[in-house]
């Protein structure tokens, strides 16, 4: 990125930007924080009716509807570039709200949103890099409430927590939903 490109991309000068900014690092770590915010937004919104559900189902709305931002965010940057820990960390702090959820300790908490954040990630990318045109939603959704109830049973027996009954009522019998159940595969491996 130069001054020049973020110039253009505004329809100004370079002039603003070097006035506003000490150095192109500075401009790219207010861009950043920013990036950071947006993800945060979309990771709160209430898109079901449990939080932790719903950051999940957050970063896949964010990811589909913020494509290019996506990309810089999570594909191009290198090591510690990657805002991943800071909103790891932000979600972390939400999780004490969550009614069952907020009674882990923190490592769970951590490992919880990590493993994840790595499932998330991975529809996400499926999703921007084009191998997945025009999600199924509910699909998804179908799919992060599955793996999402696994890895909070797995939290909660990992920190010697009871499974809450509520548990099938907010994650369902965890049974993963196929993209394409009209299509059946044959012994050879084509699709039928």
């Amino acid at each position: 990125m130069t001054a020049r490109r973020v110039a253009e991309a505004l329809g100004a000068s370079t002039a603003p930007v070097y006035r506003n900014f000490a150095s192109m690092e500075a401009l790219l770590g207010v861009l950043r924080q920013r990036g950071i915010e947006v993800v945060l937004d979309y990771c709160r919104r209430p898109w079901s009716q449990d939080s932790f559900l719903s950051m999940g189902l957050g970063f896949i709305h964010f990811a589909v509807e913020n494509p290019q931002l996506f990309r810089t965010l999570y594909l191009e940057p290198a090591g510690a570039d990657c805002p991943e820990r800071e909103i790891l960390g932000a979600l972390s702090q939400d999780l004490d709200r969550h009614p069952f959820l907020g009674t882990l300790p923190q490592a769970q908490k951590d490992e919880l949103l990590f493993q994840a954040s790595i499932y998330s990630l991975g529809i996400a990318t499926t999703v921007v890099s084009g191998r997945w045109e025009q999600p199924d939603l509910t699909t998804v959704e179908g799919w992060l409430r599955s793996v999402g109830g696994l890895l909070i049973r797995a939290a909660l027996m990992s920190a010697g927590l009871p499974i809450p009954q509520e548990m099938e009522q907010r994650f369902g019998q965890f049974a993963v939903p196929w993209r394409h159940p009209e299509r059946r595969t044959s012994k050879d491996g084509h699709h039928e």
